[in-house]
């Protein structure tokens, strides 16, 4: 499924399991656990972080992440540690510390991560809160919810077996890249708009899984690029540190495309004229224009590139660009030209 299905799902969850724990009478066996399950870096934590994200500004509240990467835990770190009483007669668990996350929240959303790469042990203590919503003797708070994510065996990243009573407690989300997802989430966090124009132009290298190398390009390593091209580096240092991020065959494409940025037209001269101003006929070109156009966009000059965009033969690049100018818009979608692009056709999807 899509990222953004998959987020969606995870809020839904996240909100009834909220729901569930107000009425006293509810089992917290009811409780429906999501766990995403996908590929090496296409997203998985991003999306229970933007879930909970816009979860809490839907219901006016604080939520906070708490993330627990199962695969970095001792066992007793998990469940907490056993020492002897004040007399020495016992042995007493004391209470594990990411069970109180520091600060002040209205709801703590618990993020068993890397959930197959742990020790059967560990994946048999989070069984017990994934059912109990308790460790132990400790109960979670009740302003709390629970998810787990993990990769797949297939994708060789050092997973064990996870057990059939863990399994029956949690609802698998089986989740596969997305290029429009992906590209709006780089959107809004300010991703190097020259990474999204690529990745418009050539979709397949978002994600190039391959076990045999030690480095390929994912989601994930497309935002470590963006990092680096904003270092500054000398061109020989910044292609190393990018062929050590997303390999040398992804590195020597997307330096090959940067050089459309030689040849397209000016960005600020378009804006003003366009109804005049050139259409380039390459579309790697196209995509690079595209891209600046949605980093330029404001309320101020969205009209003229609604007017560019609409001599543009195909569909999709109004598309991309329009999801580039979303975020940057106060109130974009009540604003009355891209109310127009989307009623003549444009995609009115993206307004919703």
């Amino acid at each position: 499924m899509r990222l953004s299905t998959a987020k969606n799902i995870v809020k839904r969850a996240i909100k009834a399991q909220l729901d569930l724990a107000k009425n006293p009478d509810a089992s917290d066996s009811r409780a429906i656990v999501p766990y995403l399950q996908g590929k090496v870096g296409i997203g998985k934590s991003s999306t229970v972080h933007q879930a909970a994200f816009e979860l809490g500004k839907e219901l006016g509240l604080k939520i906070y992440v708490q993330m627990i990467s199962l695969a970095q835990y001792d066992p007793a770190e998990i469940a907490g540690w056993l020492l002897p009483n004040d007399d020495k007669t016992a042995m007493i668990r004391i209470k594990p510390d990411w069970l109180e996350p520091e600060g002040d929240y209205d709801v703590i959303v618990y993020f068993f991560d890397e959930l197959p790469q742990a020790i059967v042990a560990n994946q048999n203590i989070a069984g017990q809160v994934f059912q109990e919503k308790r460790i132990g003797s400790f109960k979670l708070p009740v302003n709390s919810a629970l998810v787990a994510a993990g990769n797949r065996t297939a994708d060789r990243a050092g997973t064990n077996p996870i057990p059939s009573q863990l399994k029956d407690r949690l609802a698998f989300l089986n989740m596969t890249e997305s290029l429009s997802d992906t590209v709006a989430h780089f959107i809004e966090i300010l991703i190097n708009e020259k990474i999204v124009a690529f990745l418009g132009f050539k979709p397949d290298m978002l994600h190039r899984f391959n076990p045999d190398e030690d480095v390929f390009p994912t989601p994930r390593a497309w935002e470590r690029v963006s990092e680096v091209l904003s270092w500054g580096l000398p061109a020989l240092e910044e292609r190393e540190t990018l062929n050590g991020i997303i390999g040398s065959v992804a590195t020597t494409e997307f330096y090959a495309f940067l050089a459309v940025y030689d040849v397209i037209p000016n960005i600020d001269d378009l804006i003003k004229n366009p109804m005049s101003a050139i259409i380039p006929d390459r579309a790697d070109v196209i995509y690079a224009v595209c891209a600046s156009l949605g980093a330029k966009a404001n309320a101020d000059n969205i009209g003229n590139i609604v007017k560019y965009i609409g001599r543009l033969e195909a569909d999709e690049y109004g598309a991309f660009v329009i999801k580039g100018s979303i975020d940057r818009i106060p109130n974009a979608r009540q604003n009355k030209h891209l109310r127009e692009w989307a009623e003549n056709g444009g995609g009115a999807q993206l307004l919703l």
